[in-house]
């Protein structure tokens, strides 16, 4: 693993990061090797998943806006990018291939990076050609204005013990409700 890994977060006043309930269900620290994915996750939650898509496509990081406004509510803020000791980080092949974790329970920062404003850091990382951003309703051809590419994701999330996830799509996306309610039907009767 890279020496250096980053971690990105709202809260500036981490003395510690320690490790927690994944969406893989295993309990650990995310970090990144790419300072620019630190970036975005530094922004607020939210409905994170839901309001954008962060992918690589032949190894350039995608941004992706799926809905109006949502980078200006999630990145016109203030961020953080802790520096962390690589060593005890690794890549599985169940993570997104920017992703590494650890199994610690704790990790101190080597360092901590403010980021005034996380749109502008964006900005100026495409400028520099190291990320390659989307603005609503621009979007790669793969996936549909419509977002419905999040259905099947969270009903898959519900399924894995992620309780809630199908709720959390439903509140952002109520036009989902009638299609995910089929869905779920057609399963249920299939397994019978």
């Amino acid at each position: 693993m890279k020496e250096i890994v980053y971690h990105g977060s709202q809260n500036g006043d981490i003395k510690e990061l320690t490790a927690r309930m994944s969406t893989h269900q295993k309990l650990c620290i995310y970090a990144t090797s790419y300072q620019v994915v630190a970036l975005i996750n530094s922004a607020p939650k939210g409905h994170r998943d839901l309001d954008i898509l962060v992918s690589s496509v032949d190894g350039m990081i995608e941004l992706v806006e799926r809905r109006s406004g949502v980078f200006k509510n999630l990145f016109n803020n203030k961020g953080y990018i802790y520096e962390l000791n690589g060593k005890t980080f690794s890549h599985y092949d169940y993570l997104w291939s920017k992703e590494v974790i650890s199994f610690e329970k704790a990790i101190k920062p080597l360092n901590k990076i403010t980021i005034d404003n996380i749109l502008v850091e964006l900005e100026k990382e495409e400028k520099q050609g190291n990320i390659k951003i989307y603005r609503y309703p621009n979007r790669p051809k793969n996936i549909p204005l419509d977002n419905s590419d999040l259905i099947e994701k969270y009903i898959k999330y519900e399924e894995s013990g992620l309780t809630g996830a199908i709720s959390e799509l439903i509140a952002v996306y109520p036009e989902f409700k009638e299609r995910v309610s089929k869905i779920l039907e057609e399963k249920k009767s299939s397994k019978k």
